[in-house]
């Protein structure tokens, strides 16, 4: 097990212990909202596309890394013609969608059937109409959100899966690019890298399959490495290349031999994507969900700490100082709650920013799209097969609209995160308290906090939600017009839960009706095809020209929409956190009242009778730091180092000492 999926396994066991406290609590806001942000991490997925030229392994690759032996149809004589998904879920379950793009139907068959739809022997020029085959599985490679993705080979024998394997790739968290080592790596290959995949996805690692059929292989392994070096402009220490035997692997799972698996390389290849995936989304991923615990804890452990707190010898006065406090906060934070607050209207000046932007950015990709047209009509093998282009062109959108979800994804982020700051509602999840001892008092004005780089890195990633593009949450109009809805259905459950998924899947809905419009493009470009070739280009071209125009509209439309629905969620979201930063000060106040009440004796009791409780939240504290230390710490054999001071700027007045490295009692470890 690598070090990403431990950290995620741990992550989810706090998750536990922080609902039953809640549950214990009866704070069902609380418990709720960890119920929910546990689901997401434990249903978020990881896209890894696996595609590369014609009867290059890949299904048979794809069989050796899950350690399933017949699940992919593998013989030599075998075309995979179907893009295939294959996800975890608790029972097995096979769908494969038909029909024409923007109707399809889902279908439910048995592994014996897999044959039968996807390859191009038993469904020669995919006469079932067959567009996308998911299977999910109990497999326990794929327990921690991994997805696979199995394309056809490129250049394939439909245009359609062709640009299926497109739309796949801009959504991609890992590439694996498969060639034969006696197949040397091609110019069209190359090209395909360069052209298809580079822009979108650099997380790519190239597999060399079927080495057990040469004996010696290295030689092969560093041409193909200077190849990629030189066509892709990059070192050839960037470059990840995976020698691998597929027949090794199935040797190992039917004899046991560790030889077999050693030979195999499948250990290497497992490592290296999920040390990417590690590097890349997961880190993000894991952060957001330790942001979660660790607002959470300062929720449950503020008002406890506060109360023991007040048993400790504190003087009336000071007392009263809390009390002070405390109702100054509340009474900030239900200023914020207010319509006319100065937070809404940063949020709405700052979307209409990012709206100009984001419209700026798209108008350009459209001229690109259009130089990209005619280039694709001066090819005089598209010009012969000219509902290719239509295909392309469409694949092409599909990618410019998921490139500009991202960036919108990431303003969003940046924005959400200065309101937060402006608010004063960021308060460090990471410090080991809210209320910093000997240097702290409750914030009435603007909070700043002193991060340390780890304490900024994750709250920069873990703050809103939003810093997370969900895989196929925008799955794009070829995507989307083929299964519809289904996508969310089988590929992504809990996808939409966050604001970055929620807008990719609002784009990604939107263009599903583009579908519609490029089938009959498609038609169109085929009936100009038949007539006198000397005026098909011009022909063409109107139609390419019209469609694009008609797409621009409709994709302006989705744009628009989906900024408006992005506001509405950054807005409920803030809403959301200071009504909970409300209710933890609001309890707070209640403890520290209470206890105002109590006689000495029963003080000293009560207080005894926190201590366990406090240890307890302290110890789970301290195990979120250090988890999220961890997970940024860029070496994974690096040890985490200790968390610096963190101090809080306010205002000068007495401080509320509420220490949180306080001597609660003479506890018992365990």
């Amino acid at each position: 097990m690598t070090t990403f999926q431990q950290q995620k396994q741990q992550i989810l066991r706090l998750f536990e212990e922080e609902i039953t406290i809640a549950k214990n609590q009866k704070d069902t806001n609380l418990e709720n909202h960890l119920k929910e942000a546990q689901k997401h991490l434990a249903e978020e997925k990881i896209y890894v596309v696996v595609c590369g030229e014609f009867k290059q392994g890949k299904s048979s690759l794809i069989n050796a890394f899950i350690d399933e032996t017949n699940l992919f149809p593998v013989d030599v004589k075998i075309t995979t013609n179907l893009v295939s998904t294959i996800a975890y879920a608790e029972q097995e379950e096979i769908t494969v969608i038909l029909g024409d793009i923007g109707q399809g139907q889902a279908k439910q068959i048995n592994r014996s059937e897999i044959a039968e739809y996807v390859t191009e022997q038993k469904n020669k020029s995919n006469q079932k109409k067959a567009k996308l085959l998911m299977i999910e599985s109990p497999n326990p490679y794929l327990k921690d959100g991994l997805v696979l993705v199995d394309t056809p080979g490129t250049g394939s024998l439909n245009a359609e899966h062709t640009a299926l394997t497109y739309s796949f790739i801009p959504n991609a968290d890992a590439i694996l690019f498969v060639s034969d080592i006696q197949a040397p790596l091609k110019v069209e290959d190359l090209n395909f890298i360069k052209e298809r995949i580079l822009p979108h996805c650099q997380n790519i690692i190239f597999v060399l399959t079927k080495i057990d059929a040469i004996t010696n292989y290295q030689k092969i392994i560093d041409s193909n490495r200077e190849k990629l070096s030189n066509s892709l402009n990059l070192s050839p220490e960037q470059i990840s290349l995976i020698p691998v035997s597929s027949k090794a692997k199935q040797e190992y799972l039917k004899y046991k031999d560790p030889e077999d698996l050693e030979e195999s390389h499948f250990l290497q290849l497992q490592e290296k994507i999920w040390s990417l995936v590690k590097e890349q989304r997961g880190q993000i991923l894991l952060l957001k969900a330790l942001t979660e615990l660790g607002k959470a804890l300062t929720q449950i452990k503020r008002p406890l700490e506060v109360e023991w707190q007040s048993y400790q010898q504190r003087s009336q006065q000071e007392l009263d100082q809390w009390e002070q406090d405390i109702k100054k906060i509340q009474k900030q934070l239900q200023d914020l709650l207010q319509n006319n607050a100065e937070w809404q209207t940063h949020l709405r000046d700052g979307l209409e920013i990012i709206r100009l932007d984001a419209q700026n950015e798209f108008h350009n990709g459209f001229v690109q799209l259009q130089r990209r047209s005619t280039k694709y009509l001066d090819d005089p093998a598209f010009l012969n097969n000219p509902q290719q282009i239509a295909i392309l062109l469409e694949s092409d959108i599909d990618a410019m609209m998921t490139e500009l979800s991202k960036k919108l994804n990431s303003k969003a982020a940046t924005l959400y995160g200065q309101i937060e700051e402006r608010s004063g509602l960021n308060f460090n999840p990471f410090a080991a308290t809210s209320l910093e001892p000997e240097h702290a008092h409750f914030a009435l004005d603007e909070i700043q906090i002193k991060k340390s780089s780890v304490d900024e890195k994750a709250l920069t990633f873990g703050r809103s939600g939003l810093s997370n593009m969900s895989g196929l949450g925008f799955a794009g109009s070829l995507v989307g017009g083929i299964i519809g809805g289904l996508i969310g259905t089988f590929l992504s459950p809990g996808v939409g839960t966050v604001g970055g998924a929620q807008l990719g899947a609002a784009i990604g809905g939107g263009l599903g009706a583009l579908a519609g419009t490029t089938r009959g493009v498609i038609e169109g470009v085929q009936q100009v095809a038949k007539q006198d070739q000397t005026l098909a280009k011009q022909e063409i071209s109107k139609i390419l020209r019209q469609y694009l125009e008609d797409s621009q509209r409709l994709c302006m439309q989705t744009l628009n929409q989906s900024i408006k629905s992005l506001e509405k969620f950054m807005r409920d979201e803030l809403t959301s956190q200071i009504k909970r930063q409300k209710e933890s000060y609001d309890k707070t106040l209640q403890s520290l009242q209470q206890a105002r009440k109590l006689s000495q004796e029963q003080g000293s009791q009560r207080a005894n009778q926190l201590q366990t409780p406090l240890k307890k939240l302290m110890q789970m504290q301290q195990e979120v730091e250090q988890l999220a230390i961890a997970v940024t710490t860029q070496s994974e054999n690096r040890q985490p180092k200790a968390k610096p001071q963190t101090s809080l700027k306010s205002p000068p007045k007495e401080p509320v000492t509420v220490d949180a490295h306080a001597d609660y009692g003479d506890w018992a470890d365990g």
